[in-house]
């Protein structure tokens, strides 16, 4: 297993409407899905901090590579994805940081 929970790659986000965009993105599922079933859900990080109330505000000290620009989670936009769908490995975010990311998309979506 090349990437696993929490890892921020980079990968070819498929949006809603159909469209693709090379996008940061973090692991959410757990490792045991990938192993099980060669595949991994995904939130978005985006620098748009539409939809708010599904937004996740990211700091430098939450992640162990900066990114290029202020961003923000997108709880509400989990698709699947596999390893070689992974343009690049950009970081990971910090365990603690992880679990709230986690939570609130759980209570964005369910």
């Amino acid at each position: 297993m090349k990437y696993t929970q929490g890892d921020i790659v980079i990968v070819n986000f498929l949006f809603p409407t159909g469209g693709t965009k090379k996008h940061p993105v973090i692991i959410v599922s757990n490792n045991k899905l990938q192993e099980d079933e060669a595949f991994f859900y995904v939130v978005m990080i985006s620098s748009s901090n539409n939809f708010q109330k599904y937004a996740y505000e990211l700091t430098d000290e939450m992640l162990t590579k900066k990114l290029p620009e202020k961003s923000y989670v997108k709880c509400q936009l989990i698709p699947g994805y596999t390893e070689r769908d992974v343009i690049k490995k950009h970081g990971k975010i910090k365990q603690f940081f992880l679990q709230e990311i986690i939570d609130k998309t759980i209570d964005s979506i369910f």
